[in-house]
């Protein structure tokens, strides 16, 4: 494989990833190829690379004749989604609490997230809070130092937000900061049963506070990346 070809479909796939992140792409909308082309200079075949990563990931559905579009997951999608999440980031937590234990973690830019994050909640920026409260999640899994289990995460994250985004309830509080907040006390107190139940509490509290009966619309074509 062109190691070239290979770096510059990983930066499609990142840019797709951003976008899903700061709901700039919503579920359902189909994807163009030339936008990306004509944007950043990709060839088709890099383009086509990065879809196809996308598309195993979950994050994009391809249909014959119908091109390529963002995942709009179901009712069942969603709650499996976060079964896996469970699964990861309470094994995340397991890691975190035994580095920090052995005074090995420094927590100290997950600290600063929590703070904008807070800084953000009452605000109108609704993109950038989302975005804040994803990369908390992601910037856990990378303390691990464990590639694999970011690598793991990392799909679940954007395909948890496209999920949010078809069954959002505005009378619900969807991962909430404060929950980040009580969650690093738990490590940072050193008791793996409480950061246990802390992260369990808050996936759960996530999947709660989604509305399942909610209409979901089929959006048409984005030309987001032109």
């Amino acid at each position: 494989m062109n190691t070239e070809i290979h770096k510059n479909s990983d930066e499609v796939v990142d840019l797709v990833f951003e976008a899903i992140l700061k709901n700039r792409l919503k579920p359902g909308v189909r994807l163009s190829e030339i936008s990306l082309q004509e944007e950043f200079g990709y060839s088709r075949s890099v383009v086509r690379q990065g879809f196809d990563k996308l598309v195993d990931s979950g994050l994009l559905q391809h249909k014959k004749n119908q091109g390529v579009r963002v995942a709009c997951p179901t009712k069942e999608e969603t709650t499996q989604i976060y079964e896996a999440r469970q699964a990861i980031e309470n094994a995340v937590i397991t890691i975190l609490v035994n580095k920090h234990q052995s005074q090995n973690l420094d927590l100290s830019a997950i600290d600063d997230l929590i703070s904008e994050e807070k800084r953000l909640h009452n605000t109108s920026q609704n993109d950038e809070h989302t975005k804040l409260s994803c990369d908390f999640h992601l910037t856990l899994a990378e303390l691990c130092g464990n590639k694999y289990i970011v690598e793991s995460l990392k799909p679940l994250i954007p395909l948890s937000t496209l999920a949010a985004s078809v069954y959002s309830n505005p009378e619900s509080s969807f991962c909430s900061y404060a929950e980040h907040s009580d969650l690093i006390q738990a490590i940072k107190s050193n008791d793996l049963n409480r950061a246990s139940r802390s992260i369990k509490k808050h996936l759960d509290n996530c999947v709660k506070s989604l509305d399942f009966k909610k209409t979901i619309r089929n959006r048409s074509y984005s030309n987001i990346f032109s």
